[in-house]
C-alpha cells in the first residue's frame, strides 16, 4: 500500500513511539519494520495488520487528533480506511445502509435508541411493516435482527 508524505511525516514518528515502548524484541522490531516502510512510502501487506492496529488506537483514543490536529486526523483516517480492518468497517457501515435503505416509503412509528454497554448501543426502528435492530460497538456496526409484519 502507498502512504503518501502527510501520512508518512505523521505516521513514522507515531510508530516509533510505539516501538520503543515495546518490551517484547520482536514485536518492536516488528514495528520498527513498519516504520521503515512507511518512512519508503510503500507497506507490504504482511505488515498492513500492524499498521491498521497504530491507526485503531490512535484514532479511538483522541491521540492522532490531539497530535496532529483535525487535518493530520482526517489524512490518517483516510489511511486507516485502506487496511484491511478499515475496509472491513467501510464495508460493513455500507452493508448496513443498504439493508436501512430498504426502509424508505414506509411509515416510521418509533425509534429507540439503547445503552447496551460501555460504548455499545441498539439502535431499533419500528415501522408499520417492520422492525429493524442495529448494534453499533467498538466492533462495528451491523443489523441484528430483522422482524416482518410485527
Amino acid at each position: 500500500m502507498q502512504v503518501g508524505a502527510t501520512e508518512r511525516k505523521l505516521l513514522t514518528q507515531e510508530i516509533g513511539t510505539l516501538a520503543g515502548m515495546l518490551r517484547d524484541p520482536a514485536a518492536r522490531e516488528r514495528y520498527a519494520g513498519l516504520r521503515d516502510a512507511v518512512q519508503d512510502g510503500e507497506v507490504p501487506e504482511e505488515l498492513l495488520g500492524h499498521l491498521g492496529n497504530i491507526l485503531e488506537l490512535g484514532l479511538q483514543s483522541g491521540r492522532l487528533r490531539a497530535l496532529y490536529g483535525a487535518d493530520g486526523e482526517q489524512a490518517l483516517t483516510r489511511l486507516f480506511h485502506r487496511t484491511p480492518t478499515g475496509a472491513a468497517l467501510q464495508e460493513e457501515a455500507k452493508s448496513v445502509s443498504h439493508a436501512l435503505n430498504g426502509l424508505q416509503e414506509q411509515r416510521i412509528e418509533e425509534i429507540r435508541v439503547a445503552a447496551l454497554g460501555p460504548g455499545a448501543y441498539g439502535l431499533t426502528i419500528d415501522t408499520d411493516r417492520c422492525q429493524v435492530s442495529v448494534r453499533l460497538d467498538r466492533s462495528g456496526v451491523r443489523v441484528e435482527s430483522l422482524a416482518i409484519g410485527i
